[in-house]
């Protein structure tokens, strides 16, 4: 048995209940329930997550970003000496 595990289905009985929408029933009310906890998690998962905090970055994108911010410092204070010599 073990050796087909992987190609073993697995069957769910499924249970048909027939409903009149016109008219209030319990089970009808805990079908609507249950879908619109169903949207409410959709639309939850739908959304950005808030920022709790600062983002965790991994340590090389930290120092290439602060290299990326000295080159574009450096170069802005070489533009201002080109324009000041001018």
């Amino acid at each position: 048995f073990d050796e087909q595990k992987d190609q073993v289905a697995v069957e769910q009985i499924l249970r048909v209940v027939f409903l009149d929408p016109e008219r209030p029933s319990p089970i009808l009310e805990k079908l609507k329930r249950q879908l619109a906890d169903a949207d409410a998690a959709l639309e939850a998962r739908k959304k950005p997550a808030e920022d709790a905090g600062p983002k965790i970055i991994g340590e090389g994108l930290v120092i290439d970003e602060w290299k990326e911010r000295r080159e574009r410092y450096l170069a802005k204070q070489q533009g201002d000496v080109v324009v000041d010599s001018v």
